[in-house]
């Protein structure tokens, strides 16, 4: 490739108790992909990654940085400390884009693209896959992740639930020095039927291993973490996932149309020497760059920070590992263009099964 390198950013939390460093590897892994598969139109993109630990002041560094060094998207991994860029970057020009929601304010900023479904929505799917599983009472459990998090629970995600019918509760333990075993013996006091673990993968982990050694025999949640299959072997066993993208482990079950993007995915994370970080939060930093490279290979004339931020917001197409979507239509009005999520439970020998049968459309009842 001869032509200019597209200077696209990466913000991530890459530090501290609730990071995800494997997302910029998976990042880099699809960068390298795309850049030896004829690039965008014949033009390399070059990552820029910034790492935080996940506070506000950390990711506007990262914003600042990537202003500086004039990219023409940022991408965002996992992060925590997101609400804290949408001012400097969208004041910059520069649009934000990610597979996964990040942050309350920008999830609801229509200057931002999201091909994750919005809050509501997302637990509004969550909820049914509750209900079906047999889930009456459930209770989450999480690590505080701070006041805009909280808000999140409190505004968003409580009062969906009862409206859905379920008596749901949470608890937060300190991330820095956590007690999980004391919030699960407070959920077996409270007669939940079912715990949500919410968190990085290490507490996804470490909160089925806790419930299984004290005796939990009731309904495991772990949202979208996939990495406590594989630590846990059978321990692991009858616990739901539920992803807006579809893990390398679930092949088998998956639709016949993402096999191959699987097998993709697979096969570059295993040349980039990441093979133990296939089944992790990875396949959103992969997801993010791939994705990407579709809305920009659909930009016609000269790809600038204005020219992708209107791709972005009009693009309708197929997200990597996921759904198809049209940011051009989203179900909320200034949210998040994303309609779609797949359930999951693991079996015997780890593998996950789309219990959902393919994604489902959660703006239907």
């Amino acid at each position: 490739m001869t032509g200019t390198p597209i200077l696209v950013g990466l913000i991530n939390t890459g530090e501290g108790v609730l990071s995800a460093p494997e997302v910029m590897v998976a990042a880099k892994a699809a960068s390298n992909y795309v850049n030896t598969h004829d690039g965008v139109n014949g033009r390399p993109i070059k990552l820029i990654t910034c790492s935080t630990t996940g506070a506000p002041e950390s990711a506007g560094k990262c914003a600042n940085d990537l202003i500086d060094k004039k990219v023409v998207v940022a991408l965002l991994g996992v992060e925590l400390g997101a609400d804290a860029l949408l001012k400097p970057l969208k004041e910059a020009g520069i649009p934000i884009f990610g597979v996964s929601s990040s942050g309350t304010a920008l999830a609801s900023d229509p200057y931002v693209t999201f091909t994750s479904p919005p809050t509501a929505l997302t637990f509004n799917g969550f909820w049914k896959v509750m209900k079906e599983a047999g889930a009456r009472k459930p209770i989450m459990i999480g690590a505080d992740a701070g006041p805009a998090y909280k808000k999140t629970l409190d505004t968003a995600v409580v009062p969906s639930a009862k409206a859905a019918g379920l008596d749901f509760s949470y608890t937060l333990y300190n991330p820095a020095s956590p007690d999980v075993a004391a919030a699960i013996t407070a959920a077996k006091q409270k007669g939940a039927d079912a715990i949500y673990f919410s968190g990085a993968e290490g507490d996804c982990t470490n909160g089925i291993k806790t419930a299984r050694q004290l005796g939990w025999d009731d309904i495991i949640f772990a949202g979208g973490c996939t990495e406590f299959i594989k630590t846990l072997g059978p321990q692991s066993e009858g616990v739901y996932t539920q992803q807006y993208l579809l893990p390398a482990n679930s092949k088998d079950t998956a639709p016949k149309a993402k096999q191959a993007q699987i097998d993709l995915y697979v096969e570059q994370m295993t040349s980039a020497g990441a093979k133990d970080k296939i089944g992790s939060f990875a396949i959103y930093g992969f997801a993010d760059v791939m994705t990407l490279t579709d809305v920009l290979k659909g930009v016609s004339g000269e790809i600038t920070a204005a020219t992708a931020k209107t791709a972005l917001a009009a693009y309708k197409g197929d997200v990597f590992l996921g759904a198809p979507v049209n940011c051009s239509a989203r179900p909320v009005p200034g949210g998040s263009c994303g309609t779609s999520i797949a359930s999951f439970k693991v079996l015997p020998g780890g593998k996950q099964e789309v219990i959902t049968g393919d994604f489902l459309d959660i703006t239907k009842g």
